[in-house]
């Protein structure tokens, strides 16, 4: 298992807070190059969020959950990359927009 900076789990941390106060939240996933321990230090850090609540709109919860990463950058200097998915679509990954996407995701990222 890799290792994950303590500058991205700080982040990640505070990021997590936020979204719960918000949003019920089933899981987090990090993914992509933080994932795979190919970032570079102004890399930014993507990260699946996975809902366990009736769907919402996909760009709003996007949207609001930008806001919540933008005060995580302010705070700790990571930029977080949300994005939003709801626990069918992570369950039926054929159904989702892009369903490579997700199978990455469940194939390479590190649950939080």
């Amino acid at each position: 298992m890799r290792v994950m900076d303590s500058a991205t789990d700080r982040a990640i941390k505070a990021f997590s807070l936020k979204v719960t106060h918000r949003h019920a939240l089933a899981k987090l996933i990090l993914f992509g190059s933080r994932a795979r321990g190919e970032a570079h230090p102004d890399s930014d850090a993507d990260v699946a969020v996975v809902l366990g609540e009736e769907h919402g709109d996909f760009m709003q919860t996007k949207l609001e959950m930008a806001d919540m990463a933008f005060d995580v950058l302010l705070e700790t200097g990571v930029l977080i990359q949300p994005l939003p998915i709801w626990e069918d679509e992570w369950s039926h990954p054929e159904a989702y927009a892009n369903p490579r996407l997700l199978e990455n995701i469940q194939r390479e990222g590190i649950a939080l």
